[in-house]
């Protein structure tokens, strides 16, 4: 009985512990096949640790004394960019017990249209 006991307690911890924008707000894009097929972002991809890696990687560019012509900025820009839709719409959550419908359709749309890795 103890040991049930203490793995829900152990459970909830955790369950407390864990961001709520862990969750997904939308249908996940299909996998590639090939190389040729687009190569969607995972949304599970948008973390706080990938922002600022990103942020890191545009900092060390901008700095950068030498200058490249074939300079690269799209995935950058969409990592940070699909953690602050992330960010905003688990804070919204919290805040009013709802989720932003507007904000996640947005978002879901960023999806589709922009989250993949261009190389």
């Amino acid at each position: 009985m103890k040991e049930i006991l203490r793995s829900i307690v152990c459970l909830a911890l955790i369950g407390a512990c864990f961001p709520l924008y862990a969750k997904n707000y939308c249908q996940a894009m299909p996998q590639p096949k090939k190389e040729a097929d687009t190569w969607y972002v995972p949304e599970s991809a948008f973390t706080k640790k990938a922002a600022n890696k990103a942020l890191d990687d545009l900092k060390a560019q901008v700095n950068s004394k030498s200058v490249h012509r074939d300079f690269a900025v799209h995935n950058q820009l969409i990592m940070v960019k699909g953690y602050l839709y992330k960010k905003y719409l688990a804070a919204f959550e919290r805040e009013f017990g709802k989720e932003d419908t507007a904000l996640k359709r947005e978002f879901c749309k960023f999806i589709q249209t922009q989250a993949y890795i261009s190389h």
